[in-house]
């Protein structure tokens, strides 16, 4: 049986809903408001306790203060509180310079360098065809003076804001190599990063040696290939040791010489959202077998790289486990040029598990030998290598040896 209302009734009806949607409405407004008073208040107390304490050590403390050096240190102090151990604060000088590396192009003598618990700095790397490499500067050269002036008398920040300058200026450093001292003069230059070499090894194996991932590392890279291929390689090593990443985008182009159309990759963001993060499109592709050499040092856009060749193009990995960074960052600019570099998304293979904070197990596991710097590896005592090419060789099916571990099927 069919029920009727009143009209008065239905008004009546309209008038609570409307009421009710109100009041949830306002309660809703009114948290919401009560929350970020509340938020406001907080951070009022941090701020005012701020001022108190820049008031107590300008007052009393015997020393002196570097206004931008503090700057950066109490923000640099909210980003170590995020939880984020990937993300960092970049001054504009800093940030300036980042912008210049994932370029491909950079302006110094050509060199990086990372603080030593010594006070000192020491050279991390070496780039090629720069002002430093050809004055024999080498990896764990220690600097100890930079203009005549000692590293221990200024702040890390200030030390890499001495190196830094104009292209075309000088550079006078002071060296400890191996417990010896020299000077060096340097001339700043524009450098253009080459991050991709290769060349043909026995039995018709291209090898392709990429040392990180910028603008320019696409082309660079397309170049090897298209240079190996016309010359009949049969296979392909890829090195990729070493390797700590770089820019996400330059690794599509580069998949998509490898792998047939194929999502290689997606992206998951804070809300759950998830988008494709490489897609290739490729509709001729690489066929060749490909091993790729890795070690602890292999991260981010080179474990992606790696990765999505082993799922979409079965290649297999050579070396040891790589070192588990599977996030995708985002820079954020501010008005006054720095940067914040913040972790925004989770990477998701296209068939492997997740792999942050693991990394990516090597189908053979290969170690090198404890006492030999991985920059003084050669043909013969290259190991990994030596294992890829002997897996590659014609009619080779290895098994790993008793030094070895195979991970595959694992």
């Amino acid at each position: 049986m069919n029920k009727r209302i009143t009209l008065g009734l239905a008004i009546s009806l309209l008038a609570i809903g409307c009421a009710i949607t109100f009041i949830l409405t306002w309660t809703i407004s009114l948290n919401s408001y009560n929350s970020k008073i509340a938020s406001t208040d907080k951070y009022e107390g941090v701020y005012k306790k701020l001022q108190e304490m820049d008031a107590t050590v300008r007052a009393n403390y015997i020393g002196t203060l570097d206004n931008e050096t503090l700057e950066n240190a109490i923000i640099n102090g909210y980003v170590n509180g995020i939880g984020d151990r990937y993300a960092q604060y970049l001054p504009a000088d800093l940030y300036s310079t980042y912008q210049k590396t994932i370029s491909g192009v950079i302006t110094g003598v050509g060199f990086e360098t990372e603080e030593d618990g010594s006070g000192y700095l020491k050279v991390s790397k070496v780039y090629k065809n720069s002002s430093a490499e050809s004055n024999d500067v080498k990896t764990g050269d220690m600097i100890t003076e930079i203009g005549g002036k000692s590293v221990l008398s200024m702040t890390g920040d200030t030390a890499v804001k001495r190196i830094a300058g104009d292209v075309g200026t000088t550079l006078t450093l002071k060296l400890v190599s191996n417990g010896e001292e020299r000077t060096v003069t340097l001339i700043r230059q524009q450098i253009d990063v080459e991050s991709v070499t290769y060349n043909m090894l026995e039995n018709k194996i291209g090898y392709i040696k990429i040392t990180s991932f910028n603008a320019k590392t696409p082309e660079q890279f397309s170049n090897a290939l298209n240079s190996l291929t016309s010359s009949g390689a049969k296979s392909f090593v890829f090195d990729v040791r070493h390797n700590e990443g770089g820019l996400m985008s330059a690794v599509k182009p580069m998949l998509n010489r490898l792998i047939p159309a194929a999502a290689a990759a997606t992206a998951e963001y804070t809300n759950g959202v998830r988008k494709t993060l490489i897609e290739t499109d490729s509709e001729e592709s690489v066929s060749l077998p490909i091993m790729i050499l890795t070690d602890n040092l292999t991260q981010s856009a080179a474990e992606v790289f790696a990765v999505a060749l082993r799922d979409e193009q079965g290649a297999q990995l050579v070396g040891t486990q790589t070192a588990g960074k599977a996030v995708l960052q985002s820079a954020y600019e501010f008005s006054d040029g720095s940067a914040l570099i913040l972790t925004t998304a989770n990477i998701i293979p296209s068939k492997s598990e997740r792999f942050d904070g693991v990394g990516l197990k090597p189908d053979y596991i290969v170690e090198l030998p404890a006492d030999t710097p991985f920059d003084a590896l050669t043909a013969d005592n290259d190991l990994q290598l030596k294992k890829a090419l002997e897996i590659l060789a014609p009619g080779s099916a290895p098994a790993p040896a008793e030094s070895e571990t195979s991970a595959a099927g694992e």
